[in-house]
């Protein structure tokens, strides 16, 4: 799709304040001398590349697909009745009714994403911050955890993201967890989100994988979800 004007990621757009705590250590287990520990969480190279190859070939008819078939036009109609793929009109997965993880929002996208049921937003880019009034206008609260694009967030910022998140469905609301593809940093954190829920690492992501295709966070993302997992406590678990 062609890109979009977005608000470029400032203090004073952030929807929320930064973590200020040190970054939780993982609990470390004590084994025996020799002992090979094993991943839990399993990085697979193959998925990660040839998802990378589909989400490249499938933005190009994205932009292809929104020439040719404009949305509410007879064009869209015809692609419709032969089953053709169209882009989706909001870029998001539903990983459970009350959580979901996804792409950049478009600011024409927000009243579409209020209609949907979103009610919370986290916003994990560093190079954009969704716009906090837009969203506060159809009654969608931002949270703000800027990190780089294919870096993992911080072990402060995933308790943090998942706490908030939690809160939020706890109360009724409905969570979007969104980075710039849905691919890595969202995947990450909305997997911490469901650890926190009591679900493993692998099966977490396993679960996201599996709602989304385009999940394909990379090793330093997957191995940072192990380190989160490591640093719950009990008491930490819903």
């Amino acid at each position: 799709m062609p890109s979009d004007p977005q608000v470029p990621a400032s203090p004073t757009a952030q929807g929320a304040d930064q973590p200020t705590s040190s970054p939780v250590a993982p609990t470390k287990l004590p084994v025996e001398p020799g002992t090979v520990l094993k991943p839990t969480v399993r990085f697979s190279t193959w998925r990660w590349a040839s998802t990378g190859i589909i989400r490249l070939l499938y933005r190009y008819w994205t932009r292809l697909a929104v020439r040719l078939f404009p949305e509410n036009s007879v064009g869209e109609k015809i692609a419709q009745a032969l089953h053709l793929p169209l882009p989706d009109k909001l870029n998001m997965s539903w990983i459970t009714p009350d959580l979901a993880v996804g792409g950049r929002i478009r600011p024409e996208d927000i009243p579409a994403l209020g209609l949907s049921g979103i009610t919370h937003v986290i916003d994990t880019r560093s190079e954009y911050c969704d716009d906090e009034q837009a969203l506060a206008n159809e009654r969608i609260k931002l949270l703000y955890l800027p990190t780089p694009d294919t870096f993992p967030l911080s072990i402060a910022q995933l308790h943090e993201g998942a706490k908030w998140a939690n809160e939020q469905i706890a109360n009724g609301g409905r969570v979007l967890i969104h980075c710039e593809h849905g691919v890595g940093r969202s995947v990450l954190l909305t997997c911490s989100t469901l650890v926190q829920q009591g679900m493993s690492a692998s099966d977490a992501l396993t679960l996201v994988m599996q709602k989304r295709w385009q999940a394909a966070p990379n090793q330093r993302q997957v191995v940072r979800l192990e380190e989160f997992e490591s640093s719950l406590s009990a008491e930490d678990k819903a």
